[in-house]
């Protein structure tokens, strides 16, 4: 027989530990089940408690570990298991302390009669409002292991196009890093070694572009320049967020975002599809246009597209259709607003939604694929334009000198 240490808490959530021998975990777990207990871990006790490792947790629940824990829950409700037994095999193949806290915290409220979408609000980490709204929305319609695999769906798109994004984002990255680094070895080591070549060979006066680059960096490689410098960096990044967290910022900084090549259109893309597809659930799953409308409001990061949404909110509660006051937004593409006004027009709004869902985000991802060919131009543009300046800063005293 082996020995395994088990975490357990009792139902008045009072956490124990201890050990058991035993020829397998099912049989530790088998026990503690019967004496009522909600199984945290068991673990085979190898002399070390490893278990402290892979409990550690930096930050929240990433959309990685929330995507799984959708997808099982949908797919063991789906084979018939009951809710509280499915929460508790979630519970136990846990491993990391933030997820697995929140999971019991679903699991004690639960068992202690609040539904599931109730439990998943009060232990908000793992679900936003949006997903909460569906899943509530799942319980009151019957259809609950339905809107669980669509919201796994969701969540799965969002995540590989994220990785999709992230992953083309990594060359131009590099590119820029190497760009800095390499302007600040030229300023730093290069111009100054340059300025001693010209006082050597007499050149008193030197062209104004010249003299600028000499100046910065007789500033950044003084203490004291130095110092400033960074503290202006980190007071501009501090002065930015800060401006970015006031509706005015926001506005601005996210209107500059769209009008920006490339970037711009991503973000549109982005936003257009979070709209239709979750708009498109909300309607199907059963809500009110109007609740559907304000719910996909809170999940949409830009604020204009979030101001179309939330005036459409206004409007349809008055009775004007969601394509006449989404015409009014400058941001709404006029495809849509006309494929909305069909399925308005139709009865198939929330078809018509998921249609447009799909056609944006073929788009989206061909746009994410070609991504790092479409800033290849704009990286080399910028690359040049610095090389060129410094080019001409080291070199056109030279010319000067030739020229006489």
């Amino acid at each position: 027989m082996k020995e395994y240490t088990y975490i357990a808490t009792r139902k008045d959530g009072t956490q124990i530990r201890g050990t058991k021998e035993a020829n397998n975990t099912n049989e530790v777990a088998k026990e503690l089940h019967d004496k009522g207990l909600v199984i945290i871990s068991i673990e085979e006790s190898l002399g070390l408690d490893f278990s402290k490792f892979s409990s550690i947790q930096i930050g929240g629940i990433s959309l990685k570990d929330r995507m799984i824990i959708v997808k099982q829950l949908a797919t063991m409700l789906g084979a018939g298991l009951p809710l509280i037994q499915a929460l508790d095999v979630l519970v136990q193949q846990t491993k990391t302390k933030v997820t697995k806290d929140e999971l019991i915290g679903v699991y004690k409220d639960v068992e202690g009669g609040l539904t599931l979408s109730k439990a998943f609000q009060k232990n908000s980490k793992i679900f936003d409002t949006l997903q909460v709204n569906l899943i509530a929305a799942g319980e009151k319609s019957g259809n609950l292991v339905e809107i669980l695999a669509q919201i796994a769906v969701a969540m799965e798109k969002g995540y590989n196009l994220r990785s999709k994004i992230r992953g083309a984002m990594i060359y131009p990255a590099i590119i820029f890093i190497a760009m800095i680094g390499v302007i600040i070895v030229m300023i730093v080591f290069m111009i100054p070694a340059v300025q001693k070549l010209y006082d050597d060979l007499g050149i008193k006066e030197l062209p104004a572009i010249t003299q600028f680059f000499v100046s910065i960096s007789n500033f950044v490689s003084s203490p004291g320049g130095l110092i400033i410098t960074i503290l202006t960096i980190i007071s501009i990044i501090i002065a930015l967020r800060s401006y970015y967290s006031s509706q005015g910022g926001k506005e601005v900084i996210d209107k500059l975002l769209l009008k920006m090549p490339i970037i711009g259109r991503l973000i549109d893309y982005s936003q257009i599809v979070e709209l239709t597809r979750l708009l498109s659930m909300l309607l199907m799953s059963g809500l009110s246009i109007i609740d559907s409308i304000k719910t996909v409001s809170t999940a949409l990061s830009n604020f204009h597209y979030k101001q179309a949404m939330d005036q459409a909110g206004i409007d349809v509660s008055k009775g004007v259709p969601l394509a006449v006051s989404l015409s009014k937004s400058d941001v709404i593409p006029l495809m849509l607003i006309k494929m909305i006004a069909i399925g308005e027009g139709t009865g198939t709004l929330d078809k018509m939604l998921k249609e447009m869902s799909q056609f944006y985000e073929t788009e989206l991802n061909s746009l994410a694929d070609n991504l790092t060919k479409l800033m290849e131009p704009v990286i080399l543009l910028v690359f040049g334009v610095m090389a060129g300046l410094l080019a001409v800063a080291i070199y056109s005293p030279i010319y000067s000198i030739t020229s006489i």
